[in-house]
């Protein structure tokens, strides 16, 4: 292509580029003219801040054995889950598959995989799960999860608890 050739080539895409721009501009506007009677509707209308609706709360929820035995009390709401043992079961965060298998394969996982979204931008850091585990001693008194992220999760995090509940329950009552 000689020099005179493309320096055509280069004024056409030149032209295109500013007729585009033209149409854009004239797009922007009229987009900016919208949003003006928008605003205006709403002014007539009276506006009025939304209420925030209070956090979604779900029930108590019994996880069971196998044998229909109540294990502990599952509450969850939006952003937190907080499982319960019973008082009268000596649950203790030394049973196995407690930490092999629900702390370090399931919220752990959760957790990593999270923190990895946080890292490239797609959940802001505060919304990595994270969790809790109070004892008194070895005694396992509480699991608190917060920021669990969704319903597809705290489902597979109750089926967890049950799993893991069910099998350390069945190894307290071998011995």
């Amino acid at each position: 292509m000689s020099d005179e050739e493309e320096t055509r080539r280069l004024l056409r895409i030149r032209e295109d580029l500013k007729r585009r721009m033209g149409r854009l501009q004239a797009e922007v506007e009229d987009l900016r003219r919208a949003v003006a009677e928008i605003d205006k509707l709403i002014a007539r209308r009276g506006f009025r801040q939304p209420v925030p609706e209070p956090p979604e709360e779900r029930g108590a929820i019994s996880v069971k054995a196998k044998d229909g035995t109540v294990l502990g009390t599952m509450q969850a709401d939006e952003r937190e889950i907080i499982f319960t043992p019973r008082d009268d079961l000596a649950f203790t965060v030394s049973i196995p598959p407690f930490q092999a298998f629900l702390i370090d394969r399931v919220l752990a996982n959760m957790r990593s995989t999270d923190e990895e979204r946080a890292s490239r931008g797609e959940i802001p850091p505060e919304d990595v799960l994270s969790y809790e585990v109070s004892t008194d001693g070895d005694r396992l008194l509480r699991l608190v999860v917060r920021n669990y992220g969704g319903e597809r999760r705290l489902r597979e995090i109750r089926s967890s608890l049950r799993w893991t509940f069910d099998k350390m329950y069945e190894k307290l009552t071998q011995s």
